[in-house]
């Protein structure tokens, strides 16, 4: 029974039938997280979204009791179609719904089913709505580097002074051919978040040297990743961090965008300061 209402439920939402087969049970799974009332501020996980059903649940919660909770969404991107030899798409027999409705995998439909219903959940409750629903989500992917980003890294040269390639912009959604317009500096800076342990939810704070954007993150570690670093920005650096006006006790830099020259220089510089910053090089 619940399921069927569920199946109904997202019928309604996508104005379509079957875009998405035996969903998870909407009222379950707002019941289950509403006995952990103690707790407005969980994170919760699925790691097998499917339609994401417990998004809607999370998002649901909130709106009636004013709730923090965020959710975290794990989904493959299974395709609802293959592949012929001639080329043309045909839709997997369990997915024609879906792909006609223009849902080429099943991330798609998490996605669609987040925004619709956050949409719904501020239509239904327009007057009630705590002042802290959010409703919005971001989106991470999982990419491989394309082979001439690959190529790229394999033949730099730290010892060049004039770096043609701009490797940064090799790890944006055009260079990676993944729809979305992030830039590269941020597809590396998220990486570089999640290897050194940080939460999706991480505050974030941009720091500028003049004309170049750094990011520091919790008075812990700054990463410089773009191109355009030079003896002004070090001198800049070095005084704040003297000064006492930054705290840090890490900076972070992406070394393709970094001659040896402007390497050697930041080095020597922070290993003069009275505190101790680590300078810690990746590539």
């Amino acid at each position: 029974m619940q399921t069927r209402k569920s199946t109904q439920y997202l019928n309604n939402m996508f104005d379509k039938k079957g875009v998405f087969k035996n969903p998870k049970p909407l009222e379950l799974l707002t019941y289950l997280l509403s006995l952990h009332q103690i707790d407005k501020d969980m994170v919760v996980l699925d790691f097998f979204a499917g339609s994401a059903t417990t998004a809607d649940a999370v998002m649901q919660l909130n709106a009636e009791d004013g709730g923090n909770r965020q959710f975290i969404m794990a989904q493959l991107p299974e395709k609802t179609y293959t592949v012929n030899s001639d080329g043309t798409e045909v839709p997997t027999k369990g997915g024609k719904a879906a792909y006609d409705a223009g849902f080429k995998s099943i991330d798609e439909i998490s996605r669609e089913r987040i925004r619709r219903a956050a949409k719904k959940i501020r239509e239904d409750n327009e007057l009630t709505l705590p002042e802290n629903f959010d409703g919005s989500f971001k989106h991470y992917r999982v990419v491989k580097p394309i082979k001439q980003t690959l190529e790229n890294i394999e033949d730099f040269d730290p010892n060049n002074t004039n770096l043609f390639t701009n490797m940064v912009d090799g790890f944006s959604s055009q260079s990676l051919e993944v729809a979305g317009d992030t830039a590269g500096e941020d597809t590396i800076l998220t990486t570089w978040l999640a290897k050194d342990g940080y939460s999706f939810d991480t505050n974030v704070e941009e720091i500028n040297f003049g004309n170049y954007t750094a990011h520091q993150v919790e008075n812990n570690r700054l990463y410089l990743i773009n191109e355009d670093w030079g003896a002004d920005q070090t001198r800049e650096l070095l005084n704040q961090l003297g000064t006492h006006q930054l705290e840090v006790q890490s900076v972070v830099l992406f070394g393709y965008s970094f001659n040896v020259a402007e390497l050697r220089e930041l080095e020597n510089g922070l290993k003069q300061l009275d505190s101790k910053v680590t300078l810690i090089k990746r590539y």
